[in-house]
């Protein structure tokens, strides 16, 4: 009776306050929805309410996590919430930093797959590669094509690395060295460092007569440098945090990035195409191996990616475009098409899977130029800051030598190019150098992110259900969870006094403690997307070295020129070098 009573009354009402009562109503419940779903669930109901939060807006709101994004001050604000308030910190609604083995454990050898911002940052010619594939199939499916190639048995067995190698530090870096020697003026390491990474990688990669001479080319050291790092202050939060209000807002007429952002990361795209499409004509047209010049990563990246012919494995989809690139124009770009699955067998390719084998090899120089680069920067501040361990490492260096030191830089450059990467691989104060200044000074220190999961038993993500449980906390699907080398590394329960250098913490370790300590060392990464390089830049930092300091010794004039400013400090954000930007040392010729 009552509900007839009520509808009669609402069909008595005039339409015009009909209307106006339906649409209050909606406005109330939609008001309340969004309150209860923004505001009180995340406060109070959702699992990640019991996370202590970096701030308490942060519950509601990523304006904190962006913050220290935008600032570029993440690595050492986290490593201080983790401090405070212990193992898991909420940086945002659905943002969580982890920084405990166990979740190291959970969250990267689970089957936790990448955020969006991989591809935002690491993207090359439009489409995905090795690093940035989200799923953990794909990612599987793309990396066992070339762990074999990568594999540490390989390396170690390759002595076409040593003599590529040797002819990178002996003709073109030495004489750089030598001059400083000669006439007592410092040099400024740091970019030679970048540059030395990159040509002792790409003449494996690519063979030595592809490969790049930035070491002894200094005005194409200085335009690749300004390419790669310039545009970082403008696209590495706009464009990778904000794509798609960076690319709505660009169709505007409103740049957030400058246009030569773009001109700078094509450049670069159309230099490193060049090479590989030279490299794929030396394949085609050659019927043996070349020696040196044959381009060892990429002949095996297109020997297994042919074997999928015209077929395409890849499913990830790219995110928005930021404007046209000479590989839109191509026709054959991934972000143009919007569906990087079709794009790879576009008819007027050169190859089968261009693109895709060029964004992985691009992936693999970007990352050869700045991790090994700097730890090599970082390395040599330590040891010249440190005369009693580089003579240590002098003397340890000395046992790869035959039984007199070498009379001349054309005898070391022989023992050099023929030494046995195994017993180089075996020395053990080296091996603690370079893992001591990885602990220290993390060339990738920081968020490596990742999705948690659907809940058992579940498919997609939503609120229903546990994804997981991390050091006691549940968390639900398709939360952002992610760990930082570089607040990892300084845990002081693990790695006593752990801000400053110790190399000796690694030989002079009981088994519990070393066991310890590895498990905390992230340098890497860990799981099945572990560093697909490392094998490669621990050879190359090693033979690096192994020749420098057995015919220099180094002094540090500091992180300027004039040795005004004595400490280097590293810069902040995913990847980081020194924030002065430059290294200067003093060589000196040793003398028998």
């Amino acid at each position: 009776m009552n509900l007839i009573k009520l509808l009669n009354m609402a069909l008595s009402f005039e339409p015009s306050l009909l209307v106006i009562s339906v649409a209050f109503a909606v406005t109330v419940v939609s008001i309340s929805l969004g309150l209860y779903n923004f505001i009180i669930y995340p406060l109070f109901f959702s699992p990640l309410a019991k996370i202590p939060a970096a701030r308490l807006h942060a519950r509601i709101l990523p304006l904190y996590s962006f913050y220290i994004k935008y600032t570029n001050t993440e690595n050492r604000a986290v490593q201080k919430l983790h401090a405070k308030h212990g193992p898991l910190v909420l940086l945002g609604p659905n943002e969580v930093s982890v920084n405990s083995s166990d979740g190291l454990k959970t969250i990267y050898n689970g089957d936790f797959p990448k955020t969006e911002w991989y591809f935002n940052r690491f993207s090359n010619f439009g489409v995905d590669n090795i690093f940035t594939t989200r799923s953990s199939r794909e990612h599987h499916q793309r990396k066992k094509l070339l762990t074999q190639a990568y594999s540490k048995s390989t390396i170690l067995a390759a002595q076409a690395i040593p003599q590529t190698t040797a002819n990178v530090i002996f003709n073109n870096l030495f004489p750089i060295l030598q001059h400083s020697a000669d006439k007592k003026t410092p040099v400024d390491i740091h970019p030679l460092d970048y540059a030395y990474s990159l040509d002792s990688f790409t003449a494996y990669q690519l063979g030595e007569e592809l490969g790049t001479n930035f070491v002894g080319d200094s005005k194409a050291r200085e335009w690749l440098l300004y390419h790669f790092f310039a545009p970082r202050p403008y696209t590495v939060f706009w464009e990778v945090e904000l794509p798609r209000m960076t690319a709505s807002l660009s169709k505007l007429g409103v740049r957030l990035a400058p246009e030569w952002c773009e001109r700078s990361r094509v450049a670069l795209e159309k230099y490193f195409m060049e090479r590989y499409d030279r490299a794929a004509e030396v394949i085609s047209s050659s019927s043996s191996s070349m020696g040196l010049n044959w381009p060892t990563i990429f002949a095996i990246a297109k020997e297994k990616y042919g074997r999928f012919g015209s077929r395409s494995f890849m499913t990830d989809a790219p995110t928005p475009s930021l404007g046209p690139t000479v590989w839109q124009l191509e026709g054959i770009d991934g972000r143009a098409e919007g569906e990087s699955e079709k794009v790879m067998q576009k008819p007027n390719q050169k190859y089968d899977h261009r693109l895709q084998i060029a964004s992985d090899m691009y992936d693999e120089t970007v990352a050869a130029i700045e991790t090994s680069g700097i730890a090599l920067t970082f390395l040599h501040y330590e040891l010249a800051r440190n005369p009693a361990i580089q003579a240590q490492l002098r003397a340890e260096l000395a046992s790869l030598l035959p039984s007199h030191a070498p009379s001349s830089v054309a005898e070391l450059k022989e023992i050099i190019s023929n030494i046995s990467l195994k017993e180089l691989d075996s020395l053990p104060l080296l091996d603690a150098v370079i893992t001591e200044t990885l602990r220290l000074y993390p060339p990738v220190g920081g968020p490596q992110a990742r999705y948690t999961p659907p809940a058992p038993n579940t498919s997609g993500h939503g609120r229903s259900g546990i994804s997981c449980t991390i050091d006691g906390y549940a968390l639900p699907p398709g939360t952002r969870v992610q760990s930082y080398a570089w607040t990892l590394h300084r845990n002081e329960n693990v790695y006593p006094c752990p801000e400053e250098w110790i190399p000796r913490r690694w030989i002079d370790a009981d088994e519990d403690r070393l066991i310890e300590m590895r498990r905390w060392f992230w340098a890497f990464g860990s799981g099945g997307r572990m560093c697909l390089g490392k094998n490669f830049a621990l050879v190359s930092i090693k033979l690096a070295v192994a020749a420098t300091y057995l015919r220099y010794s180094v002094d540090l004039v500091g992180a300027d020129r004039n040795g005004n400013d004595k400490f280097l400090e590293q810069d902040e954000g995913f990847s980081a070098g020194p924030k002065s930007n430059q290294l200067w040392l003093q060589f000196h010729e040793l003398r028998e």
